[in-house]
């Protein structure tokens, strides 16, 4: 690592982020890598730039799985900057096969599996396997010095592995995808449903609450609720849960803690962890 990456402050924006795509950018000074690419070239490049963050900033992508609400604009991304991508041998075959990514230059493509540690932009990457419904799927921990963040985003259930990773971080960006009566009596089949609520589908408001509160602890600097559904969830009923069990279970949350449920289709503004 960066011998003067605790130097820098340690940033985050979420430049979408839910089913019609999902892209956040993690900063370290003056260079930062992205986790998935799932809006196009021209959204990513005016995201970035509406918070001041130039290409030419951007140093790697990490690809979490080959659906292509996290890959739609990798190809003309990472072809047009030359940009590496990483991602696990599984996902990159998946890439291949997604008639909106399979254009990208294979010599761009990097494997990394289950366990393995990167170092991209002074900052440095550890990689475990998350339950979903796409090979090879997974979550990332990232840090500097000082601050680090885990995304685990699209998985059925939170595993002993992803608990470490999720336990340990400043930042956690965790699915919060579906209100569990609103996916009942809303209009998916029930086989739909049943993908959703499964060990290989998503997280609901109430799993993600259950294991926050369970595990929450003062060093937990921001709490990102990720991935909400757009016809099964909304910011204010994932924000509810979280906040009733909370109180239902007489935690106290830090004052420094923040809490917030992620936009859909805008972006944040670039958040620093000092």
């Amino acid at each position: 690592m960066d011998l003067f990456s605790s130097l820098y402050p340690f940033s985050f924006c979420s430049l979408a982020s839910g089913s019609n795509g999902n892209c956040y950018y993690i900063g370290n000074g003056d260079e930062g890598i992205l986790v998935d690419a799932g809006i196009s070239l021209r959204s990513i490049k005016k995201r970035l730039s509406e918070v001041g963050i130039p290409m030419k900033q951007i140093k790697a992508i990490l690809i979490s799985h080959a659906h292509i609400d996290h890959i739609k604009g990798l190809s003309a991304l990472a072809n047009t900057f030359a940009l590496p991508v990483y991602a696990s041998f599984q996902t990159c075959e998946g890439i291949f096969r997604n008639w909106s990514a399979s254009g990208i230059r294979r010599d761009l493509l990097h494997t990394i599996e289950d366990g393995e540690k990167v170092q991209l932009a002074g900052l440095l990457v550890e990689t475990f396997a998350v339950s979903h419904d796409a090979a090879g799927a997974l979550g990332y921990h990232i840090r500097n010095n000082h601050n680090s963040i885990t995304i685990a985003t699209d998985l059925g259930f939170i595993c002993d592995k992803v608990s470490h990773y999720l336990s340990k971080a400043s930042m956690l960006v965790i699915e919060s995808n579906y209100d569990d009566e609103m996916l009942t009596n809303g209009r998916y089949p029930k086989h739909l449903q049943q993908r959703i609520r499964g060990e290989k589908g998503h997280l609901s408001n109430i799993q993600a609450a259950d294991y926050l509160t369970q595990h929450y602890h003062s060093g937990m600097k921001q709490i990102f609720l990720c991935h909400l559904s757009q016809q099964n969830n909304t910011p204010e009923l994932a924000l509810k849960t979280l906040n009733q069990y909370f109180l239902d279970k007489q935690i106290s949350k830090s004052p420094e803690t923040v809490i917030r449920a992620l936009p859909r289709g805008a972006r944040t503004e670039l958040i620093h962890v000092i």
